[in-house]
């Protein structure tokens, strides 16, 4: 009889089923779903129902947490990252910041907001394959399903399907700030892809981790990061407030969340806020 020794026993309890949704999972379906309207809501219905495309970003997890030791780019990143370029996209509307869609008079807001909205939920697919170039990876595996979902919600419309499929792209290459990107909407998904940044992202890759090695920073210095808040600014459209338990927590901000805010056209129309353990307060925008 083979025995199982207590690491094993403690890698079990720590790693979950990678095909099973979580409550998380199940609990962002219902905030995207209760907080969007329109067609925007018409293909996320689809979009969090889709089998297939949740076992793509299952696998992307496995290899990024499992493999890779990186934290989370699976299903909860990608719903998460999702409402909050929504939510980014809807201040700056607010605000009176149109998108390029609108501005460049070739389409409307619902469709700035549709292209948000795919792309964003597949942006990360490709960790399935690898690290390196993941972007284009989510591209090569993931723009049938682009394609096959816009014949679905646009069946009589060939202009929009041309124009948000190559905002989808545009959004899906741009995410790393690897490239430049020139659209609004493209832009709100970068920043966005910062903005997931809460502890809750690194603890796996945390306890999976046994010794000390490159990148511990980034993992650690996640782990200090309570919660961010997007919300109305006070002299710009949109503020990202970044709630930590300790200073180490500007790390992440400093290199993960600026690098992306400074490659994103929407950066003029943020303010950005660290605050440390309720009482100091930084302003990295203003």
């Amino acid at each position: 009889m083979c025995k199982v020794n207590s690491n094993e026993k403690n890698m079990t309890s720590i790693v979950p089923d990678w095909k099973a949704p979580t409550p998380k999972e199940l609990q962002l379906n219902r905030v995207l779903l209760e907080r969007t309207s329109g067609k925007v809501h018409t293909l996320l219905e689809r979009l969090v129902a889709d089998k297939e495309i949740n076992l793509y970003h299952s696998y992307a997890n496995v290899v990024s947490v499992r493999r890779l030791g990186y934290n989370d780019h699976g299903p909860v990143h990608a719903r998460i990252t999702t409402y909050n370029s929504l939510k980014i996209l809807r201040l700056l509307n607010d605000g009176g910041i149109q998108t390029s869609l609108e501005a460049e008079t070739v389409s409307d807001f619902e469709h700035s907001q549709v292209a948000v909205a795919l792309g964003c939920f597949l942006h990360d697919t490709g960790m399935g394959v690898t690290r390196d170039h993941h972007e284009w990876h989510s591209i090569n595996l993931i723009d049938p399903f682009v394609v096959s979902y816009l014949e679905w919600l646009y069946p009589d419309d060939m202009a929009a399907r041309v124009v948000i499929r190559s905002l989808v792209h545009e959004i899906i290459v741009g995410h790393m700030a690897h490239i430049r990107i020139h659209s609004i909407e493209a832009g709100v998904v970068l920043v966005a892809d910062g903005t997931d940044m809460t502890k809750g992202r690194s603890l796996i890759p945390i306890n999976l981790q046994l010794d000390p090695e490159v990148g511990d920073m980034h993992r650690f210095s996640a782990n200090t990061i309570s919660r961010v808040e997007i919300v109305k600014g006070s002299n710009k459209p949109v503020r990202i407030s970044i709630h930590m338990d300790n200073a180490t927590g500007l790390f992440q901000i400093e290199e993960v969340l600026m690098t992306k805010v400074k490659a994103s056209p929407i950066m003029k129309h943020l303010e950005i806020e660290a605050i440390i353990d309720g009482k100091e307060s930084r302003m990295y925008l203003k």
